[in-house]
């Protein structure tokens, strides 16, 4: 088993420890424009944004905009545009870091490991491989910053679609 160690987590970690409310309503409430948030793209039922305490550089959250803990609470409208957006971070991880491998997951409830348990949301995780994939192994820091990951992101966004999908 490959161990990633991400010690930048931990102004997470002791933060939610002591937060009130939620960190996906806080952030839709909270003034700025969605690059400041970090927000990639909006839909009607819910939207796509930067982890901003990323296990690797462009890991992403699919969100739904109701605050609702299951996935079996969303409706199916909700549901598809979920996996929609899921659809399209893996399509700018793949354009924007060149990796093969995607990690796309929900951890529901806190026992399975969900650091925000009452609002459901998708991560989205690129997996670099060669060389890449050997800066990122065992690193004391990102590789970039947020800013940095946001604007390789809605550059790969703005690039057409390719056959393939990608």
């Amino acid at each position: 088993m490959d161990i990633l160690t991400t010690p930048w987590r931990m102004a997470y970690i002791l933060a939610a420890r002591s937060q009130s409310g939620c960190i996906f309503c806080d952030l839709l409430a909270r003034e700025g424009s969605d690059a400041e948030r970090f927000i990639l793209e909006r839909r009607e039922h819910a939207f796509l944004v930067l982890n901003i305490y990323p296990y690797t550089p462009g890991h992403l959250l699919a969100v739904p905009y109701r605050h609702t803990a299951l996935v079996n609470e969303l409706t199916s409208e909700e549901l598809a545009e979920l996996f929609a957006l899921c659809q399209t971070a893996e399509r700018l991880l793949r354009r924007a870091y060149g990796c093969r491998s995607v990690h796309t997951g929900a951890n529901l409830g806190r026992a399975a490991g969900a650091g925000v348990p009452d609002h459901l949301h998708f991560h989205i995780v690129a997996w670099p491989e060669g060389e890449l994939r050997e800066r990122w192994d065992g690193a004391e820091s990102l590789p970039e910053s947020l800013e940095q990951t946001y604007q390789r992101l809605m550059a790969a966004r703005a690039l057409p679609r390719a056959a393939g999908g990608a």
